[in-house]
């Protein structure tokens, strides 16, 4: 018992020396947001700060494979929601009848705060590793282990964030996600169907205000089929609200397609990045059987993604009524997109259709204008960082996926916009050649900036699929 004690004791004197991060460069992060209530502000602003801070992680994310080309582990930053912010300052002022939030996030004070919370969390995970070896019967083993992937992804969290701040030399997780999810499979023979399926995720969680997305696929943006089911019957099985506003947590989905299974893992998140619960569970193939639940448009989503040209000193955003993360719209529904830029300028946007039967682009018009002008729109000082709708549709067939690509920049676009001809048929103004190349084509049109440049630029993309309604 001496020695065990001992040796728990150096333990935590390693962790305490790995989780020490030498900071390489000191990093300061602040946004804006402005809205009709303090609470509304707050929950703009710490959004695109986690906005902010998610470009930066996103092109650090990479994957790790062993010399048979398998992937071993990966960190999964999809969203903001991923993304766990601590020591976050947060300045109010009131303009007219609108209140501004402005907060800010230093890295020389929020380090000290994630430092901590690594160590905590280093902890956790080596204590819960002792108890799973003793833990004895499946249903003890199978808690922990649940607990376990819940606190490793906590723990990955907050070291990339922390290496974004600055921090550097940072030790991995004390204990494996990939070997945690493999214990649990052998523990949880596969779902026969959905519905046990949507059980086993929805069992122990209990949160106010819970918004629960469609899953989707490991690496993809589209909701599926399948991904709709899911969502739909966790939602018969748990209290939710419909509406992102009343939301106070969120449980999101992805899924893995295995040879002869698919791996679906929901994760309660709070509305601050953490991960409260972490549910997995195996389908076989029966469950799904009928159901489509490959992406159709894997390939044009990481083109659209995967390409974006950022920058945190000047951002637009890109949402709907539905928010921009695995978005969803039934037949009949209304969609509303509202866009946010940062700084004064103009932005255009180029819609992409990726179909069954059609695969095209088209400029969105803006406005009422006899000439392009109807295609761009110009930001004045009083609307920046305000949400700004730029029109509402209902949703009708053909349904698919469609995506939008939102450029914005201080000088006028106005000579930069893509070739395009009116369509008799769809009343849009098509531009040349499919969506993928008319992505390539509209990146192409941005003006190249120098180091001495003050012309600023940015660009975001949003991606949503639309669906006939599910028979009941």
């Amino acid at each position: 018992m001496p020695n065990s004690k001992k040796l728990m004791r150096r333990l935590v004197l390693l962790l305490t020396l790995l989780l020490t991060p030498i900071l390489a460069n000191a990093i300061t992060l602040q946004v804006e947001a402005k809205a009709a209530t303090e609470q509304q502000a707050r929950r703009e602003a710490l959004a695109a700060l986690a906005d902010s801070i998610l470009v930066d992680v996103q092109s650090e994310i990479y994957s790790r494979h062993d010399n048979k080309g398998k992937k071993e582990d990966e960190v999964r930053f999809s969203s903001r929601s991923d993304i766990p912010l601590i020591g976050v300052e947060l300045k109010y002022s009131q303009i007219g009848n609108e209140v501004v939030c402005e907060a800010r996030l230093d890295s020389l004070k929020s380090l000290t705060l994630y430092t901590k919370r690594l160590h905590e969390l280093a902890l956790e995970i080596t204590d819960l590793d002792q108890r799973i070896t003793n833990a004895s019967g499946s249903n003890s083993k199978y808690g922990l282990l649940t607990q376990m992937l819940t606190v490793i992804e906590q723990y990955e969290k907050y070291r990339v964030v922390s290496e974004l701040l600055g921090a550097n030399q940072i030790a991995n997780a004390p204990r494996n996600r990939i070997d945690t999810e493999s214990q649990l499979r052998a523990i949880e023979k596969s779902a026969p169907s959905i519905e046990l399926a949507s059980k086993i995720l929805a069992r122990d969680i209990n949160a106010e205000g819970l918004y629960i997305y469609p899953a989707v696929p490991y690496g993809s943006h589209e909701v599926t089929p399948f991904g709709r089911v899911i969502r739909d019957s966790l939602a018969e099985k748990l209290t939710s609200v419909e509406s992102l506003e009343k939301a106070q947590n969120y449980l999101k989905g992805e899924y893995e397609i295995l040879d002869d299974s698919i791996l679906l893992t929901y994760r309660l998140l709070d509305n601050v990045g953490n991960t409260l619960q972490t549910r997995l569970v195996t389908l076989s193939p029966d469950s799904y059987k009928g159901l489509q639940v490959k992406p159709a448009t894997i390939d044009f989503d990481r083109l659209l993604h995967e390409g974006i040209a950022v920058s945190n000193d000047f951002r637009v955003q890109i949402t709907t009524n539905r928010g921009n993360e695995n978005v969803l719209f039934n037949d009949k529904e209304e969609v509303e997109l509202l866009v946010k830029v940062s700084r004064p300028g103009y932005f255009f946007v180029v819609g992409h259709v990726v179909k069954k039967d059609e695969n095209s682009s088209y400029l969105l018009e803006l406005g009422h204008a006899d000439n392009d002008r109807r295609f761009i729109r110009y930001v004045n000082a009083d609307d920046v960082n305000k949400w700004l709708s730029i029109g509402k549709f209902e949703v009708t067939a053909p349904f698919g996926v469609e995506s939008l690509q939102v450029l914005a920049s201080k000088d006028d676009p106005i000579d930069r916009l893509p070739t395009h001809l009116l369509d008799s048929k769809s009343e849009l103004y098509v531009t040349a050649g499919s969506a993928e190349q008319s992505i390539i084509n509209t990146r192409a049109l941005k003006p190249k900036r120098t180091v001495d440049d003050k012309a600023y630029q940015a660009e975001t993309v949003l991606m949503f699929t639309t669906m006939s309604n599910p028979s009941k």
